[in-house]
This record gives C-alpha cells, sequence and structure tokens, in this order.
C-alpha cells in the first residue's frame, strides 16, 4: 500500500503540471527531444541495474548454500577415506575450506546482500580454523555493513570473542547497546541476559537488577524464564 500511495502522488502531480508543462515544451523541441532521449537511457540503465542486481543476490543465495554446506560438512576419522559425501577430518580443515568459499563470495558479491551475508559467515568459519584475530576483523566489518538485523549478529559474536579474550568492558559496551536498539535477529532480552551474565562474576547486585528487569518486561517469555532460575540459582 504505500508504494502504490506514492505512485498516485506522482500521477496527481503529473497531472497537475502536464499542461504547464506541453506549453513550455512548444518553444523548447531540440531541448525536449535531447531531456527524453536521456530519460529514456536513464530509465533503461535502472531496469538494467535492476535485473542485474536481482540476478547478483540470486546466484549470491546459491553459492552461499554451497559454501554452508561446506561449513556445516560432517567430519570424519583421520585416516578415513573421504568417500562420496563432503566431509573433513577436522574442525579447522572444514573452517579454512569454507572460509576460502566464503571470501570468494564477499568479493565477487560485495554490492549485494550475499555478499554482506558471506563476510559474517567467513568470519565464523575463520572461527572454526582458529583464526580469532582474522574472525575479529571480519565480524567488525560485518557489523559496519548497514544492515542493521547483521550488524546485530555481528556485534553479538564480536562480544562472545571480547568476553574470551578478557575483554570484557568492550563486551559489555556492545550488550549494552545491543539492549538499547535491539533488531529482529538480536532482542533487548537476548542482550540483558548475556550482560547479566558478565555481571554475574563482576558486579551481582548489576546481575539481578537486569534479571529482574527482565522478569518485568515480559514475565511470559523464556527470557524471563531464564532470568527466574539465574535469580533462583545464581551462580
Amino acid at each position: 500500500m504505500p508504494g502504490y500511495t506514492r505512485r498516485q502522488l506522482k500521477e496527481d502531480k503529473f497531472a497537475e503540471t502536464a499542461q504547464g508543462a506541453a506549453q513550455w515544451a512548444t518553444g523548447h523541441r531540440n531541448l525536449v527531444a535531447w531531456v527524453v532521449g536521456l530519460l529514456i537511457v536513464v530509465v533503461l540503465l535502472g531496469a538494467g541495474v535492476f535485473t542485474w542486481r536481482n540476478h547478483q543476490i540470486e546466484q549470491g543465495n546459491f553459492e552461499l548454500s554451497t559454501a554452508l554446506r561446506t561449513l556445516n560438512a560432517p567430519l570424519r576419522p583421520a585416516g578415513t577415506p573421504a568417500g562420496d559425501t563432503l566431509s573433513f577430518t577436522s574442525v579447522a580443515e572444514r573452517g579454512q575450506a569454507a572460509a576460502k568459499q566464503f571470501q570468494a563470495i564477499a568479493d565477487k558479491y560485495s554490492l549485494v546482500s550475499p555478499g554482506k551475508v558471506a563476510r559474517y559467515l567467513r568470519a565464523s568459519a575463520l572461527l572454526q580454523a582458529g583464526d580469532t584475530a582474522g574472525a575479529e576483523k571480519d565480524f567488525k566489518t560485518a557489523a559496519d555493513s548497514g544492515d542493521k538485523d547483521l550488524a546485530a549478529l555481528a556485534k553479538m559474536a564480536l562480544a562472545s570473542i571480547y568476553r574470551d579474550s578478557n575483554r570484557q568492558a568492550d563486551a559489555i559496551k556492545i550488550y549494552k547497546e545491543l539492549a538499547d536498539h535491539p533488531t529482529a535477529t538480536i532482542s533487548k532480552s537476548t542482550a540483558q541476559l548475556e550482560l547479566a551474565e558478565i555481571y554475574e562474576k563482576i558486579d551481582p547486585q548489576q546481575a539481578t537488577m537486569i534479571y529482574q528487569q527482565v522478569q518485568k518486561d515480559d514475565p511470559r517469555s523464556t527470557a524471563a524464564q531464564v532470568a527466574a532460575q539465574k535469580l533462583v540459582h545464581p551462580k
């Protein structure tokens, strides 16, 4: 409906100015012809860009699905033949293989959403491969992608890396930001629970306050149930 309304507004505006435009055009035929020709080129280019973009997204998504199969491929014991099914002998080997595929997708489709998602998934693959520094770099890139839902996931992953590397202050900053600006991928309560878990060790009173707030905001939610358990059985 919003798109229809905008179209109607454009049509109304055109109707209001059509008569005046026709009168002006009578005395500027050469210029009008040039402008009309230019508009036709612009419209054709726009249609071409739209078609190209859709094709890029479709192809990028297809390649993403292939790379995801690599990232989730089963593991087999070392020395065991690979067989017909894709498999790897270690998590690190699998992560390295998937990271290469995601890198290629990120480079090839950098202007459309599959490329941005590939950057995030490459970071996840690098974690499997044991390259935490590389993963952190890619998660930061994904966090700046301009897609708020993808950015939230990347920031959550960054916070986990910070916690594992004893950078609690950096993790707290991210969780607070995510709680203040929830998205479809990371809810306010999800960020609050992670934040409270950090505070359990450094500020138990603050952790209790956050758990109580989670319960108050939505008493019937799964997050509220988790908070209740934390309050009954604090670490």
